[in-house]
C-alpha cells in the first residue's frame, strides 16, 4: 500500500535547510508580474492529483483578469525538497502552491506564507471539516497558511466473501455495530484465520494505524517527547498481541503483500481512502469481492493536501480568491470524481452526486462509509522529529516479526535510539 510520509526526505532536508537558512535571502522577482496582455500572472505549483485539471481550468474562465500558470512538479519527496528549498531562499518560487499531509513542518516558515486570515479565510472556516482546518494553522490559530482540499480517513477494508465463509458478520453496517475495539477486530480475524487461513496486514501496520488514531502519538504542544508513554505502549502491546495470535501478514515488502491480497491470504486491513485505487491495482483478480466499513477503535487520518500562497507574490489578495475558488465544496466534488479524493467540506457528503458506487467493492456507495469516518477523525499535534520516531518504531516493531526479537527489548532498544537521537 502506499505510503503519503516523506522520512527520508525530510530528514536529508536538514542540512539544506541550515546552508540555505544562513545564506543570504534573495527575493522572489518573477512571481506576480503581470503577463505582457495587462494580466496578473500568478504562477501555481502542484502534483498530478493534488488539484483537478478541470477545476484549473475553470478558475481561468472564472478569473478572466488572470494568467493562471499551473505547473505540474512530481509528487512526494521533490516536491517538497524544491518548495523547502524555494522558501529559504534558494530559487524562485510560485505564487500559489499545494501542500501534502507534511503541512506541519511548513508551519515552521509561516511568515514566509501569506496569513490566509487576513485575506478573510475566517468568513469560509465553517464549510470545512474542523480537524482538517486546524492543521493549516498555528498553535494559537492566528496564523493559516493553506486552505484545506481533500482528506484521508481510515476504514477498514475487507473481503465480504472471506467474512462470509468464516461466518462473521460481513455487511458495513452489521461491521460498525459489532467490531468497535481492536479486540472485537481481533477476535473476528482469528475466525477468519482458523476458517480461510486469511489474515490482516502486518505487525507494523496494525501498530501504525492504532496510533494513528490517538489524539497524542509522539511529541506535545510544548515539544516534549512522550512517545515512550503509555498511549504509544499500548498501541505496540496491540500489535504484537495480533501477531502472537498468527493473524498478521509477516512482515514484508510493497510487492509481497500485494501478492498476498490479490492471491486471498490476506483478507482485511485498515486503509486510507486514497487506497481505493491501490487496491484495484494490486488485486485485479479480486474485483466484486471488497468492501469497506467503519474501522475499530476509531477513525485516523493518512493523508490529504491544502493550498496555499507564499508571501513574495505581488497580489496576495488575487490568490486568496483563486485558491479560495479551486477549494469550494462544489469544486472538491469535481476532484473527488475525477480521482477520488475525499472533500473536507462536509456539507457535500450527502449530495447525490457524491455517490461513488464502485463496482470493485461489488457496487457499495464508498461515501457513505468515507462521510461517516471524515466527521470522526481524531488528528494528534504533529511535530518535524515524528518521522524519526516513527521510523525507528516501526523497524524495531518489525524485527518482532523478521527476526523473532522479543518484543519488550526491541521496545527498549528503539527508545534508547530515540532518545540518542533526540540529545544530539
Amino acid at each position: 500500500m502506499k505510503r503519503k510520509r516523506l522520512s527520508v526526505a525530510l530528514l536529508a532536508l536538514s542540512l539544506v535547510l541550515v546552508v540555505s537558512a544562513c545564506g543570504k535571502s534573495t527575493s522572489n522577482n518573477s512571481a506576480g508580474n503581470e503577463s505582457a496582455d495587462g494580466k496578473i500572472k500568478l504562477k501555481f505549483w502542484y502534483w498530478n492529483g493534488a488539484v483537478s485539471d478541470s477545476t484549473i481550468e475553470a478558475a481561468k474562465e472564472k478569473f478572466p483578469n488572470i494568467d493562471l500558470q499551473a505547473e505540474k512538479l512530481p509528487s512526494g519527496g521533490d516536491f517538497l525538497t524544491k518548495l523547502k528549498t524555494t522558501i529559504t531562499g534558494g530559487g524562485s518560487g510560485p505564487d500559489i502552491v499545494t501542500m501534502d499531509g507534511w503541512i506541519s513542518t511548513m508551519l515552521s516558515y509561516k511568515e514566509k506564507f501569506v496569513n490566509l486570515y487576513d485575506q478573510g479565510a475566517r468568513d469560509i472556516q465553517p464549510q470545512y471539516l474542523d480537524w482538517k482546518w486546524k492543521l493549516g494553522t498555528s498553535a494559537d490559530d492566528k496564523y493559516m497558511i493553506g486552505l484545506p482540499i481533500d482528506v484521508a480517513p481510515v476504514v477498514m477494508y475487507y473481503r465480504s466473501d472471506l467474512f462470509e465463509q468464516a461466518g462473521v458478520p460481513s455487511k458495513p453496517e452489521e461491521l460498525k455495530e459489532q467490531v468497535k475495539t481492536w479486540d472485537d477486530y481481533f477476535n473476528i480475524l482469528k475466525q477468519i484465520k482458523d476458517k480461510t487461513g486469511a489474515t490482516t496486514t502486518s505487525i507494523v501496520d496494525v501498530f501504525s494505524s492504532i496510533v494513528g488514531q490517538s489524539p497524542q502519538t509522539y511529541f506535545d504542544t510544548e515539544g516534549n517527547y512522550i512517545g515512550d508513554q503509555a498511549h504509544v505502549k499500548a498501541a505496540w502491546d496491540q500489535a504484537v498481541k495480533a501477531y502472537q495470535m498468527g493473524i498478521t501478514f509477516p512482515f514484508s515488502s510493497d510487492s509481497e503483500r500485494n501478492a498476498a491480497i490479490n492471491n486471498g491470504e490476506i483478507a482485511t486491513f485498515p486503509g486510507a481512502s486514497w487506497a481505493v485505487g491501490d487496491l484495484a491495482s494490486a488485486a485485479p483478480d479480486t474485483k466484486g469481492k471488497w468492501n469497506i466499513a467503519y474501522p475499530p477503535g476509531g477513525v485516523g487520518n493518512q493523508g490529504g493536501s491544502f493550498i496555499g500562497i507564499l508571501k513574495s507574490t505581488k497580489h496576495p489578495q488575487e490568490a486568496y480568491e483563486v485558491i479560495k475558488f479551486l477549494t469550494s465544496p462544489d469544486n472538491l466534488v469535481k476532484g473527488y470524481k475525477e480521482f477520488g479524493n475525499y472533500p473536507s467540506t462536509p456539507e457535500v457528503y450527502s449530495k447525490p452526486e457524491m455517490e461513488n458506487k464502485n463496482e470493485f467493492f461489488a457496487n457499495q456507495d464508498l461515501s457513505v462509509v468515507f462521510g461517516e469516518a471524515a466527521k470522526d477523525v481524531k488528528v494528534a499535534h504533529t511535530d518535524p522529529r515524528d518521522d524519526m520516531v516513527i521510523t525507528t518504531l516501526t523497524k524495531s516493531l518489525g524485527s518482532v516479526d523478521a527476526q523473532k526479537k522479543d518484543s519488550e527489548k526491541a521496545w527498549a532498544e528503539a527508545q534508547e535510539q530515540i532518545k540518542r537521537q533526540l540529545s544530539r
